[in-house]
């Protein structure tokens, strides 16, 4: 499950979410700032990346895609909820994530989910709501010192989900990852997401990469979501297949720490770089 959707999901059932007018404007005043950083080639070093992609996790990587390439990410899953009693469930069909390097140090993203959702809970089918945003890189990392990125969203109602947000709100995060050994990666990321013009969600949580070969990767994750009254901590277990030099295949499971019994999950997605340049 993506940190957007996760976010939106207890939105949905916990948090009268809004975002003012002046808090948009000075959200897309961060964005501006974000990009400014673009140029600053001393601190981001130009090198030919490889494949690297957001999924599977919730937790994001620092990398971006190098100037003109575009990927699609996009998975599907199955959760189940029980709440007080009752049970529900969310089908989602279709998770999708492009991304286009804008230049070596900086990428636009489009993000968006196709859920059926049913049970004592929730009765829809359609779009829940969509962002867009960008990441910028501002260092690759150097021995112990690690690669460093920011990522921002604006998440935009679809209007369509009448359980889901109706108003704009944004999201600003640090992702920041240190490659340990040549098989052993660590990636930490924090973030505020405003739902609430004064409150905003906390998130923080860290992950371990594990290459086994130049086809296989296990990674596992815990993340948080800190909020003025309640503490939500997850795990995250996921397996990545590298099919080719374009496109990988990854399976993962969500798993609610705070009650084992109450939520479950199982997605599995593909990433696939649509263009090499």
């Amino acid at each position: 499950m993506n940190n957007l959707g996760i976010i939106l999901y207890l939105c949905n059932i916990n948090i009268d979410c809004y975002m003012t007018k002046e808090l948009y404007l000075a959200f897309w005043g961060v964005i501006a700032i974000l990009l400014s950083f673009l140029p600053l080639s001393v601190l981001a070093q130009s090198e030919e990346a490889g494949f690297t992609a957001d999924r599977p996790g919730v937790i994001t990587g620092p990398d971006v895609l190098p100037k003109g390439r575009l990927q699609w990410e996009m998975g599907m899953g199955y959760q189940q909820v029980r709440q007080n009693g009752t049970k529900s469930y969310i089908w989602t069909l279709n998770t999708t994530l492009l991304r286009f390097g804008i230049s070596d140090y900086a990428e636009l993203r489009l993000q968006g989910d196709w859920n059926n959702e049913g049970g004592d809970i929730f009765d829809y089918s359609g779009s829940d709501n969509v962002a867009i945003g960008a990441k910028a890189k501002l260092f690759d990392g150097w021995k112990f010192v690690p690669a460093v990125s920011l990522l921002g969203n604006v998440i935009i109602p679809s209007n369509s989900n009448n359980n889901m947000p109706n108003n704009w709100s944004g999201q600003m995060g640090l992702l920041c990852q240190n490659q340990l050994t040549p098989w052993l990666s660590l990636g930490y990321e924090g973030d505020l997401t405003w739902f609430d013009s004064e409150k905003p969600i906390i998130f923080y949580g860290a992950n371990l990469g594990f290459t086994l070969n130049d086809r296989w990767q296990l990674m596992v994750e815990e993340y948080n979501y800190k909020y003025p009254d309640s503490h939500d901590n997850w795990m995250e277990l996921g397996i990545i297949w590298q099919l080719s030099r374009r496109v990988q295949i990854d399976v993962n499971t969500d798993i609610y720490l705070n009650d084992f019994k109450s939520f479950w999950s199982i997605a599995a997605g593909i990433s696939w770089q649509i263009t090499k340049r």
